[in-house]
């Protein structure tokens, strides 16, 4: 009998420290369905401690795994910001994508194994990690487990589908910006709870490599769409001011 079999705790696993305020909150996390506590026979069974490590940091510019390395766990942004990387045939980096607060990172190698990109964070960060060997083990033991999981794997292959959806078949560089703007701001407002206001920690050159635009480019449309009075820009602050059109020009 593994240790899953064995263990029945009532007590939830929510973060309620005080010092853990500035982390994601447990509820509003993707990673919730196989973290919280699971009803059965009128009590609630905890099985997260079995696979799951807390608020695991990564410094600025640190990978927090590399192409090819070999999947042992799955992760959940707690704090801050992960882009995710190749590298291309003229050995330039390439943005495949952002995973902010709350989103998943490293669940697409469960198949083939292995991880197909770098995922590196900007600024300091944190994630929860859950081991997949161990995962998978308790999920055997208790079915409602493995219902939670497929859950949350079908619901993180949506939120790729969506980022997906909002970078193809775009014919100009405006509505590469609107839809990578609104994609960004309806992901994020899961945690931030706004639809208008998007706090973008993001350098416009990674913006910029991440859309395939060149770095001048980027920063004529972010102009331009300030001066049609569709975005505010306020540093690292973007307040969509007239979503509708941009939802328009963005063509999704």
């Amino acid at each position: 009998m593994n240790n899953c079999e064995k263990q029945k705790n009532t007590e939830s696993d929510s973060c309620t420290d005080k010092t853990c305020q500035h982390f994601v909150d447990c509820s509003h996390c993707t990673m919730a369905p196989i973290c919280t506590p699971i009803k059965a026979n009128k009590n609630a069974i905890s099985l997260a401690q079995n696979y799951l490590s807390k608020h695991t940091s990564t410094n600025a510019n640190s990978a927090l795994f590399v192409k090819g390395e070999e999947l042992s766990c799955i992760y959940a942004v707690s704090s801050g910001l992960y882009k995710l990387t190749d590298i291309n045939e003229n050995n330039e980096e390439k943005i495949l994508g952002f995973r902010f607060t709350g989103e998943l990172i490293g669940e697409d190698a469960i198949y083939p194994k292995e991880h197909s990109y770098n995922a590196i964070a900007i600024g300091n960060s944190s994630v929860c990690k859950v081991k997949v060997d161990d995962l998978f083990a308790c999920s055997k033991a208790v079915p409602d487990l493995q219902l939670n999981l497929i859950e949350l794997l079908n619901r993180q292959c949506y939120l790729s589908q969506q980022e997906f959806r909002a970078l193809i078949s775009k014919k100009s560089a405006e509505s590469l910006l609107a839809a990578f703007l609104l994609n960004v701001t309806k992901r994020k407002s899961q945690h931030d709870h706004s639809t208008i206001m998007l706090n973008l920690p993001i350098s416009r050159d990674n913006i910029a490599n991440f859309l395939g635009l060149r770095r001048e480019t980027l920063s004529r449309i972010f102009s331009k769409l300030q001066k049609e009075q569709l975005i505010q820009v306020t540093g690292k602050n973007i307040l969509l001011l007239q979503p509708e059109k941009l939802s328009l020009l963005s063509n999704i």
